[in-house]
C-alpha cells in the first residue's frame, strides 16, 4: 500500500502531528472556542498531548485512530480526526470515523472542508473505505456545515445518548457512502459550459 502522508492541498499540508506540535495543540484545544463542543475531556494537559505525537505513523492503519496536522503557510492549524474501522484491509471494504478541530482564527475561512476533503478522498480512493461516518453534538452548527459541503448528510440522532463533561448529550450521526463521495467528484469535474 502506498503511503499518503503527508498530502498537500490547494492551500494546506495534511501530515503527522509533531514534538514542536505540542504547545500550539495544547492552546487550541483547551480555547473555549474550540473545546465548547468537542468530546475531549478538559483540561488537555500537555503530557496527554505529548503521549498523543511521540505515536510515530506514515499511514492510516486498520483498527486505529490519528490526528492528522493541519499545517498552513508552515504552521499548524489544527487537525483531522480519521478512526480506521480494524476491517479496512485490502479486499475488504471498511467505515471511517472523522472530526476536525481547528484554532480560532482559522475557522470560517474553508480550512477544516478543504483538509477534511482531502482526507476523504485519501480514505475512498486509496484506501477504501465505503463509509464515512461523524459524529458530533447538534448544537455544532459550524461542523455540520463542514460535513455537508463534504456531501454528508445526517443519518441519526440519539437523544442524551453521550456522557460528556458530566451530562448526557444528544449524539447526531451523519454519514455518506463511498459511492456518494464518488458521485460528487464526477459532478465536479463535468463541464460547466457546454460546447
Amino acid at each position: 500500500m502506498d503511503t499518503a502522508y503527508p498530502i498537500r492541498t490547494d492551500r494546506l499540508l495534511l501530515r503527522p502531528l509533531r514534538t514542536e506540535d505540542v504547545d500550539v495543540i495544547v492552546a487550541y484545544r483547551n480555547h473555549p472556542a474550540v473545546s465548547a463542543l468537542q468530546d475531549w475531556e478538559l483540561p488537555v494537559t500537555r503530557d496527554r498531548v505529548e503521549r498523543q505525537v511521540a505515536e510515530t505513523w506514515v499511514d492510516l492503519e486498520p483498527g486505529d485512530s490519528r490526528n492528522i496536522g493541519i499545517e498552513f503557510d508552515g504552521e499548524l492549524i489544527g487537525d483531522v480526526y480519521v478512526g480506521l474501522d480494524e476491517h479496512n484491509r485490502p479486499g475488504e471494504d471498511g467505515v471511517a470515523e472523522i472530526g476536525f478541530t481547528l484554532r480560532p482564527e482559522y475557522q470560517g475561512k474553508g480550512c477544516a472542508t478543504e483538509a477534511a476533503a482531502a482526507v476523504v478522498d485519501d480514505l475512498v480512493s486509496r484506501l477504501g473505505c465505503h463509509r464515512i461516518v461523524a459524529q458530533l453534538s447538534p448544537q455544532n452548527d459550524a461542523s455540520k456545515r463542514v460535513l455537508e459541503r463534504l456531501g454528508m448528510r445526517p443519518e441519526s440522532l440519539a437523544p442524551k445518548s453521550y456522557w460528556w463533561r458530566g451530562q448526557w448529550d444528544d449524539n447526531l450521526v451523519y454519514a455518506m457512502s463511498a459511492d456518494d463521495w464518488l458521485d460528487r467528484g464526477a459532478q465536479r469535474r463535468l463541464p460547466t459550459d457546454s460546447p
